[in-house]
């Protein structure tokens, strides 16, 4: 006696496929019912905006507290929100520098929950955007996902906003592998910030590469924000000009 095989004809396949599409749709729709306002404080966070529009790949620099961070989640948010069909998640790549001992794989939970400390900047920013409750249901859905850059060799990012933080932490090799990971309809952001480079000073980071040799590439767009976009806290640009003073001091007297 012959046993049914349990297949599915091509037409029901389809249907099925239909179906997952429609259903994920519908939860993102659920999730981001809200209306996503982008408040954008100064004339430079108006053109992060447009670059992002506008461009594949863009490039933000600029200090601490300019908005970097905020104007990159919002903008993903609405990406997906009223473009699902184009792009379906946001991808978050962070370089991530643990001690020797310490390394990822000894921290508990699944790669996302290793990981979400190192991207806590990004969920306070989605949360302040459309809430704890939205949130939780775009990270379960699979909208918002977390690729260490260790993981991204070899794999190709379609229909994503793709967000990488700390560029200025990122090697040259490193740069190469995420440039050529975008797929099809797909967006790249680079965030970041030189002045808070803290690893290989000897040699060029992502950041620095990015913008010495990719900014005149159509497609590429580059925005840096300065002390007057600070928007997080006035001291913060106190506190900048102090720091800024003591490096040319330091540069001065032929301190590295």
């Amino acid at each position: 006696m012959s046993k049914r095989k349990n297949r599915f004809t091509d037409e029901e396949l389809e249907d099925i496929n239909e179906w997952s599409r429609e259903r994920e749709q519908t939860s993102i729709a659920q999730a981001l019912s809200s209306r996503i306002n982008i408040k954008c404080k100064s004339e430079a966070q108006r053109e992060v905006v447009k670059s992002i529009d506008d461009n594949d790949i863009s490039i933000i620099t600029g200090p601490p507290g300019t908005g970097k961070t905020y104007l990159s989640c919002a903008k993903a948010l609405k990406f997906i929100k009223e473009d699902h069909t184009k792009y379906k998640k946001i991808i978050l790549i962070k370089s991530v520098n643990v001690p020797r001992d310490e390394e990822i794989g000894y921290l508990k939970g699944d790669l996302n929950e290793k990981m979400e400390g190192f991207v806590y900047p990004f969920m306070s920013n989605f949360e302040k955007i459309i809430g704890k409750a939205a949130l939780q249901s775009l990270k379960a859905g699979g909208a918002i996902e977390i690729l260490p850059i260790k993981f991204a060799l070899g794999t190709t990012l379609d229909n994503s906003i793709i967000i990488i933080d700390e560029a200025q932490q990122i090697s040259k090799d490193n740069l190469r592998t995420l440039l050529t990971r975008i797929g099809e309809n797909s967006k790249m952001i680079y965030l970041g910030d030189i002045k808070q480079k803290s690893v290989n000073k000897s040699q060029k980071s992502a950041l620095e590469i990015l913008i010495e040799h990719f900014t005149k590439i159509e497609g590429i767009g580059v925005v840096e924000l300065s002390k007057k976009d600070i928007v997080r806290h006035p001291i913060i640009e106190k506190i900048e000009e102090i720091f800024e003073s003591i490096e040319v001091s330091e540069r001065l007297n032929g301190i590295k």
